[in-house]
């Protein structure tokens, strides 16, 4: 099992404040809903471009069915794994593509949701020592066998390892028309519709801090895919011209 550093200029949070606001605060793995009260994905990596623009790295292909705001991006509101619709206001999907690369960002526009640098682990029903994760760092999966775990908002975390290394997968989209999604990772981590854009991580040897590796694309019982990090960050880069760094907690 092999990883390595991959994005040295991640950027560090200067306070500690958000561990006080844990009621208010958007973790990874929580969810996403329309305007509608629809649920659609799953929370991502709070990251964000060279001119301090904060953005939440989700799926790409989140809110096909959702309707458009007055500028044509639907409006995102903060779901929780035990929550019904809050209609605390996130942001606009304002950036996201299928294919060739499933991968979406939200940009924050509300101020009633504080972003963090933290994943959630509070599951009910699997009690377990630590109810957040903090993300330390960022790395690249390199070799099968790789141990990966994930936050998402239907089957919460589960962990598995990797399976096969750049993954190309077809689908159908809403035309039925065959879409081609290329460089993902196949993993045999559990999850299911809703679970797309999650956190996928790696524990770190000091828990609970964590190392993020990419966003969740799709998945069943079986296997679940995801897109790498250095993907999403070159596709925003050469799509979008927005250059991304990652959020992380506080040195431990």
């Amino acid at each position: 099992m092999q990883y390595s550093e991959t994005y040295p200029t991640s950027t560090t949070l200067k306070s500690k404040i958000e561990k006080r606001q844990i009621n208010t605060i958007l973790l990874g793995g929580e969810g996403f809903h329309d305007i509608n009260g629809r649920p659609t994905c799953s929370v991502g990596l709070w990251v964000h471009d060279s001119n301090g623009q904060n953005y939440i790295m989700t799926a790409g292909h989140c809110c096909l069915q959702s309707p458009r705001n007055a500028q044509g991006f639907v409006d995102l509101y903060q779901l929780g794994w035990y929550s019904p619709p809050t209609y605390r206001y996130i942001g606009q999907y304002e950036y996201y593509s299928r294919t060739p690369y499933d991968f979406g960002l939200i940009r924050q526009i509300g101020t009633n949701v504080t972003l963090s640098a933290m994943i959630n682990n509070l599951d009910i029903s699997h009690p377990n020592p630590y109810a957040v994760l903090f993300i330390g760092d960022t790395k690249m999966v390199t070799s099968v066998g790789a141990s990966i775990c994930k936050s998402g908002r239907i089957t919460h975390v589960t962990c598995g390892e990797v399976l096969e290394l750049d993954v190309v997968e077809l689908f159908r989209n809403l035309d039925n028309l065959t879409e081609i999604s290329w460089e993902m990772i196949d993993t045999n981590i559990i999850s299911i519709a809703g679970d797309s854009g999650g956190t996928v991580f790696t524990y770190s040897t000091i828990p609970p801090y964590v190392s993020v590796v990419g966003t969740v694309i799709g998945g069943n019982d079986y296997t679940t895919v995801f897109l790498p990090l250095s993907v999403s960050f070159r596709d925003s880069r050469l799509v979008y011209n927005l250059n991304l760094s990652v959020i992380v907690f506080p040195p431990h």
